[in-house]
């Protein structure tokens, strides 16, 4: 979606990655369908056409939360290229509202069942938080939003109570005081809010997570282009320039292998299947 977190690295990597390629290398964004429809495009697109710069999610939590047929092949159409991003999340909260840590919003939400509602990002994040109300007896509707900006906007104005939200659209109202920041969910504390404790450090390891952004290849990748890939993403991931301009939108850069990106795969699918054998698919409506 332009304006987010995934198209600034999508552009920052395009510029990078041309001049090492020696081509000119296109950002297209197909930011609808929770990633499905990227995935699809990917996947239909004519080998050596298309990368796809996506949330590893796309390969780890979307394959068992999609409803219907998957449009894509997620062992065969997304070929691991490497980590490249990491972009921060955090719990925010009203401004108006009395909970000054994780521990205050589990304590408001007992104390008003079923008033204060939420959102979060789609994916492993809404599983983890469902499965956090779950086991602490917390009644909190979910709100559905087709993206992060608009839920920011009725978090700021109080229509919505709680809300995990990537920093990129969020930091600029947690500095202004217009939303309180309670964790973040990253083993290490965003560089942005280092006042703001990690989900760890809050009591609440079963919200840690960090949200890593991918690349991938195309299905049949030959070795060769992986390995040109490689050396190209690599080049262009240990540009200081590249991780300066992501630490200024609240992310940071990360230069993970092929192999790293599986591991990352393997560890969120085992996390999501327990959340879902837990609270189960989201029920529409």
């Amino acid at each position: 979606m332009p304006g987010s977190g995934i198209d600034l690295i999508a552009r920052l990597l395009a510029e990078g990655l041309s001049p090492r390629l020696g081509q000119p290398v296109m950002v297209e964004n197909r930011g609808a369908g929770g990633m499905a429809i990227a995935g699809e495009a990917h996947a239909s697109a004519r080998p050596g056409e298309t990368l796809l710069l996506a949330p590893s999610a796309i390969a780890s939590t979307v394959p068992y939360t999609f409803e219907g047929r998957l449009p894509y092949d997620p062992e065969q159409d997304l070929l691991p290229l490497g980590l490249v991003a990491s972009e921060f999340l955090c719990l925010a909260v009203t401004a108006a509202s009395p909970a000054r840590d994780v521990a205050g919003l589990v304590a408001a939400s007992r104390a008003a069942p079923g008033a204060l509602n939420w959102y979060s990002v789609p994916g492993f994040m809404e599983l983890a938080f469902r499965l956090f109300l779950h086991r602490h007896g917390m009644d909190m509707p979910f709100v559905a939003y087709r993206g992060s900006p608009q839920a920011v906007i009725d978090l700021v104005a109080g229509r919505i109570q709680a809300a995990i939200l990537p920093l990129t659209p969020a930091l600029a109202a947690v500095r202004q005081g217009s939303i309180r920041a309670l964790a973040t969910t990253s083993r290490l504390r965003a560089p942005s809010l280092p006042d703001v404790s990690t989900m760890v450090e809050a009591a609440a390891p079963g919200l840690a997570y960090d949200p890593f952004t991918a690349l991938f290849g195309w299905r049949g990748m030959p070795p060769g282009a992986r390995e040109r890939m490689a050396a190209a993403l690599s080049d262009t991931l240990g540009d200081p320039a590249y991780a300066a301009r992501l630490g200024n939108s609240g992310m940071q850069a990360q230069a993970g292998s092929a192999l790293a990106l599986a591991e990352v795969i393997a560890m969120q699918r085992s996390q999501v299947q327990t959340a879902l054998r837990t609270v189960g698919p989201r029920r529409a409506g």
